[in-house]
């Protein structure tokens, strides 16, 4: 799968960005990965750990895990990306640091 960066993606992008993540990760899934080896080798999640609070950042990857695509997760998932980017933008102490 192609990683992409979140700062150049604008809410619908980041949107489709998302399922496309869910299906890729079913997909590992369905083929018998476990999914404590595909978290310990994946790193499609570093970009968002990098911008996510960790209360957030734990929320986040159940909801890909478990393939979560109600309008209202999504949109609230998709709020919380932006809200979380402006606070890394403007170095929010809330953010995680690499």
């Amino acid at each position: 799968m192609k990683k992409k960066s979140l700062k150049s993606l604008n809410r619908s992008e980041l949107k489709e960005y998302l399922i496309e993540i869910q299906d890729y990760v079913a997909t590992q899934f369905t083929g018998g990965e476990d999914i404590d080896d595909f978290l310990d080798k994946t790193d499609i999640f570093d970009e968002f750990e990098k911008v996510l609070p960790d209360e957030e950042y734990g929320i986040f990857v159940i909801t890909i895990l478990n393939k979560i695509r109600t309008d209202y997760i999504i949109e609230r998932m998709l709020d919380m990306m932006e809200k979380s980017q402006n606070s890394f933008n403007g170095r929010s102490s809330n953010s995680k640091e690499s």
